[in-house]
């Protein structure tokens, strides 16, 4: 088990409290905040046709919980392009990342779970992870990791405050 599986043990039962706009948002901002999490940046390590598209697409996604209408978004077009990034882009964490955001946006077309914000923000954290290049991942070392605990600590913000 990942130190995030050990972190997160409860926030089931707080996100189930939460409106389904407020688990959307969470979400989406679990996405953001891996994002910034990539060291030195997310514009370094991927490759700039990745860089591009999640961006646009986190502005779509952003316009959609905000009520506008952003055609595109869960399309079959859309899910073909984002599930090829990794074919194009050998990052390390781009294919969580992109778990990430293939499960918000199917999820925009109904209910979204408090099972779904968490795997959300699990996919968010491993892609941070991966990207860390951390040997031999354990709990001890994600615990040794600043950029990990900072993570899970904004994580855990996000769904208790």
């Amino acid at each position: 088990m990942l130190l995030w599986d050990y972190e997160s043990e409860g926030w089931e039962e707080s996100l189930s409290a939460l409106s389904v706009e407020r688990r959307r948002s969470i979400s989406l901002e679990a996405i953001s905040v891996a994002l910034d999490s990539f060291r030195p940046s997310f514009e370094a390590l991927f490759a700039q046709e990745t860089v591009s598209f999640i961006r646009q697409t986190l502005l779509r996604c952003q316009g959609l919980l905000e009520g506008e209408d952003e055609e595109g978004v869960g399309s079959e077009e859309f899910f073909d392009a984002l599930h090829l990034l990794p074919d194009r882009d050998s990052a390390l964490g781009l294919t969580s990342l992109v778990m990430a955001i293939s499960t918000y946006v199917d999820c925009l077309g109904g209910e979204m779970s408090a099972a779904d914000t968490l795997e959300v923000m699990s996919a968010s954290y491993e892609a941070v992870l991966n990207s860390e290049r951390i040997p031999r991942v354990t709990p001890d070392t994600e615990r040794q990791n600043d950029n990990c605990v900072r993570l899970i600590e904004i994580q855990r913000r996000l769904v208790v405050d």
